[in-house]
């Protein structure tokens, strides 16, 4: 009896403790499930955050959709506006050319197309300017009020742009023939381009000066004491020729004296800046006497230029006046290192030649100080000789 009842309590007991596993299992996979359950809800809560963003998103995306549709349609709307007056014009031209072939108009057109087809703009400034001249529906040209645009006039006003787009070309090749130059730009000038024409005349001469300084630059440290003289002349030679030649092609009016002024003072600032680039060393001589040189011709070409109305001296001055004043100051420095120098060795020689009879004219000591008072006077007059 009691082997039963102690079997019976063992299998209760080994219930009591699946049971107990079974609850502690329930209840870890209750925790785990929670824990998933507050996970997913998290990232439930982001999502939904990051639709509200998404659709702030789309909503901004469509705008600017909309926007740029009823751009697009703006540009349409243009383009469609002007790509028919274009083909207004050009059907009226179409009507010109094959209603009447005889047309003096239509010859005029075919013949400075082909003028312009063998570059021969001489002679397509000469046909355009006396069509300009004769013909009553060119008078106003140069009045843009008008709303209206002939197909003549439309077509004439393309080919003069040509003929300057042509002789542009011929003004900006790297090596320019003067005469060609002279004439391409006389040619602007009468079509009505003189400001551009200076502009191409200038450009021209800086870019020839700037190739002769070029092939100029590496002679610097050959001639260390001429070079910016030499440098000095390129370019005041240059500025005097371009002046002369803006003169006789434009004039001296007021505006293109101006532009002269500007690009000369451009070419003379890029002149001391080489000059003080190359310059040698300050502290020497060769740098002293390179600077005189560079400001005595300097100054010769400015006051050469001042007979066709440029002033520059006060501009030269004032830009080379940093770099003279420290050639200045260093060769004084290194004069009077110099100076101490000897006064130095007649201190440690002159006690030593204190001993001997009064009666001697020529002393050891009347002889040091005359070498030393040489060397001196020969420090003073090199420095004077330069100033």
């Amino acid at each position: 009896m009691f082997s039963l009842c102690a079997q019976g309590i063992r299998k209760i007991c080994s219930e009591l403790l699946e049971l107990k596993d079974a609850v502690e299992n329930l209840c870890g996979n209750m925790q785990s499930k929670y824990l998933a359950f507050l996970r997913i809800s998290e990232e439930v809560i982001e999502v939904e955050q990051e639709l509200i963003e998404l659709q702030k998103h789309v909503s901004a995306q469509g705008i600017l959709v909309q926007d740029l549709m009823s751009g697009v349609c703006r540009e349409l709307e243009m383009w469609n506006k002007s790509n028919s007056d274009e083909l207004a014009v050009q059907s009226e031209l179409d009507n010109h050319l094959n209603g009447d072939m005889e047309d003096p108009k239509v010859t005029f057109l075919e013949t400075v197309d082909i003028l312009l087809a063998e570059h021969k703009t001489e002679e397509a400034l000469l046909v355009l300017d006396a069509e300009e001249k004769s013909s009553p529906e060119l008078k106003d040209l140069g009045d843009d009020s008008t709303a209206a645009v002939s197909a003549f006039k439309a077509a004439f006003l393309k080919r003069k742009a040509m003929l300057v787009e042509q002789l542009v070309m011929i003004c900006e090749q790297p090596s320019f023939c003067l005469p060609e130059l002279k004439k391409a730009l006389s040619g602007l000038t009468k079509l009505g381009k003189g400001s551009l024409a200076q502009q191409l005349l200038l450009k021209a001469y800086g870019s020839r000066l700037q190739k002769s300084i070029e092939s100029f630059l590496p002679l610097c440290t050959i001639y260390s004491e001429t070079y910016a003289a030499s440098l000095s002349k390129l370019v005041f030679s240059t500025i005097s020729l371009a002046t002369k030649e803006s003169t006789l092609l434009f004039g001296d009016m007021p505006s293109y004296t101006n532009r002269i002024v500007q690009w000369a003072e451009f070419e003379i600032e890029s002149f001391v800046r080489l000059v003080k680039e190359n310059s040698p060393s300050p502290e020497t001589i060769c740098a002293l006497r390179a600077a005189s040189v560079c400001i005595q011709g300097s100054l010769s070409h400015c006051s050469l230029l001042e007979s066709e109305g440029l002033k520059f001296s006060k501009l030269l001055m004032v830009l080379l006046r940093p770099h003279v004043e420290e050639i200045l100051d260093l060769n004084f420095r290194r004069s009077r290192r110099r100076v101490l120098d000897l006064a130095r060795d007649d201190d440690v020689l002159l006690p030593s030649a204190q001993v001997g009879s009064s009666h001697f004219v020529a002393s050891p000591s009347n002889i040091i100080l005359t070498s030393s008072g040489k060397k001196f006077m020969s420090i003073v007059k090199v420095c004077s000789r330069l100033i």
